[in-house]
């Protein structure tokens, strides 16, 4: 292990030379990984929108729990608060009396209910509860529904479930793009270095007929790799940020209203910095590992 980090500045000035020796191999490589990681940008800035989105949407998604006519005294709403914030998966219960029930009503259905205002309100206190996970909505429905002190509870039946499961299936999406797109640059970056090892064949023969290790012959390889991945990686930061930065300007921080706001240009835009150039390096740390595995297990 000693022995491996002193030969690592070694391994990079092999690196280095070899880069600039095989210009065209170098730019060939970093090409194939920019593309990848261009569209690998465009796609997180969607994704990280389209999550944004997804939890200000989870976030609006509460439980309208209708208490009975006789909880109407301070103490009976805090402890019915206790209870239905107790129950498991319950995030805040948030309380709404008969008069604040009432101006909602007024404001869905029309001003013709305002006659109902005052002592002649027909309407009971209520609770508006948030979850800590969408998907149990139902079942906390059902929990909240069984207390003696609830009469009714409601929550959007069948349509939010299903808006739930689709924004279950959207980060599905995500998560598997984003998986293929690195496979496909980890595949094409690996070619572009195999071609570099075959033509370097002499070179490698050489180095093993001098006694030289299969890990020390493949260091340079994959440190060209990394670099060729950072290099790769250059163009789309660049674009990520003064696209983004213009996108965001331009629309006014938000799609159509405020519930699809835009995620904030700082620190989002440098987040997907971030990955494209730690992603660009080990994809090309990846393939040139394996290209060199497969060649040097090959001449064997």
């Amino acid at each position: 292990m000693v022995q491996f980090f002193k030969s690592l500045p070694f391994h990079i000035n092999t690196a280095c030379k070899n880069l600039i020796r095989h210009f065209v191999m170098t730019l060939s490589a970093s090409s194939a990984v920019m593309v990848t990681l261009i569209l690998l940008a465009a796609f997180l800035m969607i994704a990280g929108n389209i999550e944004g989105f997804a939890n200000h949407i989870e976030d609006e998604i509460r439980i309208h729990a209708v208490l009975s006519e006789d909880i109407a005294l301070e103490e009976q709403i805090a402890e019915s608060q206790r209870l239905i914030e107790a129950i498991d998966g319950v995030k805040e219960a948030e309380f709404s009396d008969k008069d604040h029930e009432l101006a909602l009503w007024i404001a869905e259905k029309g001003e013709v209910f305002s006659i109902y205002e005052g002592e002649t309100n027909p309407l009971h206190n209520a609770f508006f509860i948030s979850v800590s996970d969408p998907n149990q909505i139902q079942a906390i429905t059902e929990e909240i529904i069984a207390l003696d002190f609830v009469d009714d509870a409601m929550y959007g039946g069948n349509s939010i479930s299903q808006m739930v499961s689709m924004i279950n299936t959207i980060r599905t999406g995500i998560v598997v793009f984003v998986v293929l797109l690195g496979m496909l640059a980890i595949f094409l970056i690996s070619n572009t270095i195999k071609m570099g090892i075959y033509s370097r064949a002499n070179e490698i023969s050489i180095m093993r007929n001098v006694g030289a290790t299969n890990l020390f012959i493949k260091m340079p390889f994959v440190f060209e790799g990394m670099l060729m991945g950072l290099f790769g990686s250059v163009i789309p930061c660049i674009l990520t940020y003064f696209g983004y930065r213009q996108l965001y300007t331009s629309m006014g921080g938000r799609l159509f209203s405020n519930v699809f706001s835009f995620q904030p240009i700082s620190p989002f835009v440098f987040q997907i910095m971030g990955i494209l150039i730690i992603g660009g390096m080990l994809v090309g740390m990846i393939g040139s590992f394996i290209s060199t595995t497969r060649y040097l297990h090959w001449k064997r």
